[in-house]
């Protein structure tokens, strides 16, 4: 990776053939790799937005790992993306299963207080 990109990991609806994928493709985003989290991530469903998508915290009890896709996208492209992305997700640091982090979906806490859990599946795609 070069200075002129940045590496974004998504875990939902942002993956490879699922609905919001093109919001990458668009900005020229290529995937990198497929991955996990480091255990210490828990999954939800945020079933109040038009498309149901994942809400990802870390919880350091937590002994689940996610499947993310890290996708490489021009910086110049990133505050395009950002300005797509609404409450409750933001982008904060997804730390992965080799030790390395990259800028990732992560959800505010207070959203998930009546969401259903899904870590257990380790995946948005096998929850879908």
């Amino acid at each position: 990776m070069n200075e002129d990109e940045i590496l974004v990991g998504v875990c939902g609806a942002h993956m490879s053939g699922l609905p919001l994928n093109w919001q990458l493709t668009d900005l020229d985003a290529t995937i990198v790799n497929k991955t996990k989290t480091k255990k210490g991530y828990r999954l939800y469903v945020l079933e109040n937005k038009d498309t149901i998508r994942p809400g990802m915290i870390y919880d350091s009890t937590s002994e689940y790992q996610i499947d993310v896709e890290v996708w490489s996208m021009p910086v110049r492209n990133f505050g395009k993306f950002m300005k797509q992305i609404a409450s409750p997700l933001g982008i904060g640091t997804v730390y992965l299963e080799d030790k390395s982090s990259v800028y990732g979906f992560l959800c505010e806490a207070d959203y998930l207080k009546d969401a259903k859990e899904i870590s257990t599946l380790g995946s948005w795609k096998k929850f879908i």
